[in-house]
């Protein structure tokens, strides 16, 4: 399993966030059965907007797949609201926490996104 996690500020006055994609990816040898990825949030904040699959408490997304043959992807996405408090650094990793069967080469099961608030108008990732 493989893990990539990406990031791109919305902002703006009306519900400023950062849009996250985390990927799944099987690089082999064969098919894994299921998957759990967790994304940790900042500051115990919670995640909107999750894609199916996906459930979030404060500080953590999981996201859990089915099967993946050698080769394949799944792809998650949710949202990390912006506050007026959140200037600064903001960075969110995502990483396989289970797999059936257990995953040959852990190097590649983590990822992280880094993104500086500088203002709820003005984001860079």
């Amino acid at each position: 399993m493989g893990v990539t996690l990406t990031a791109q500020p919305h902002v703006g006055i009306l519900v400023p966030h950062l849009s996250c994609t985390v990927t799944a990816t099987n690089n082999g040898p064969g098919s894994v059965t299921s998957a759990t990825l967790t994304a940790t949030l900042p500051g115990g904040k919670a995640a909107t907007n999750l894609s199916a699959g996906c459930t979030s408490s404060p500080g953590t997304v999981t996201c859990t797949y089915a099967s993946l043959a050698n080769g394949a992807s799944a792809t998650s996405t949710f949202r990390l609201p912006i506050g007026i408090l959140n200037i600064g650094h903001v960075a969110v990793t995502a990483t396989r926490t289970a797999s059936a069967p257990t995953d040959p080469n852990p190097a590649n099961d983590s990822a992280t996104a880094q993104c500086t608030v500088i203002s709820i108008i003005l984001a860079t990732c």
